[in-house]
């Protein structure tokens, strides 16, 4: 249940005990699992009873997940990304505690929600036709399980009610569409790894 735990955790990000069990995890096992990383610091839990959500460590989330034998396992589809994230990998483990690593690109600095917002800016601003089911297809919902890579304004306003889950004071215009969207700010190490590639598949270069 605990490696079950911690593999669900790294793909979805803040979420609550409901959503774990709609995974196929609950009872004693789950209470036992949660309280057990809880004591061991691997995960962060915030607000309470059945509104609490549980959100595994960035330092934990950007490690290999282990299996129940203890061997280490890496997640099937991060398979494939191994070698193109060497160095970011590199960096995140000489980061103390929180993972502070800063990417480059398009001559600024940016931490990892600010250099998704980046990218999904700059490429509305080079492709102005975009619509909303074309940037859907670039940047699938996939890539951030829960809160997706961006929503309709209303929708991540609804979803930020008691706590911002996304960048609110900048929203994106889309052409022939009249509500703007907004970018989820609820990055991991192990989410903005998947999100590397798709950088890269579009023509842009980070570092």
């Amino acid at each position: 249940m605990e490696a079950q735990l911690i593999e669900f955790l790294t793909q979805t990000p803040s979420c609550t005990k409901a959503e774990m069990a709609e995974a196929g995890m609950k009872g004693l096992a789950l209470f036992n699992a949660i309280k057990k990383l809880q004591n061991e610091g691997r995960i962060t839990v915030e607000g309470e009873g059945a509104d609490a959500t549980y959100t595994l460590n960035e330092t934990e989330a950007s490690h290999e997940t282990p299996t129940e034998n203890g061997e280490e396992q890496v997640p099937q589809e991060q398979e494939e990304l191994i070698e193109p994230i060497q160095q970011v990998e590199e960096r995140v483990a000489r980061s103390a505690g929180r993972d502070n690593t800063k990417y480059k690109f398009n001559g600024q600095e940016y931490g990892k929600g600010p250099l998704v917002l980046a990218v999904v800016k700059k490429y509305v601003e080079d492709n102005p036709d975009t619509t909303f089911k074309q940037l859907k297809e670039v940047f699938p919902d996939t890539l951030m399980p829960r809160w997706h890579v961006f929503r309709n304004e209303q929708e991540a306003i609804a979803l930020s009610a008691k706590k911002p889950r996304y960048f609110l004071k900048q929203p994106i215009k889309l052409k022939g569409q009249k509500e703007p969207i907004l970018v989820t700010n609820q990055w991991t190490a192990a989410l903005i790894d998947k999100f590397l590639p798709v950088i890269k598949s579009v023509g842009y270069k980070v570092r």
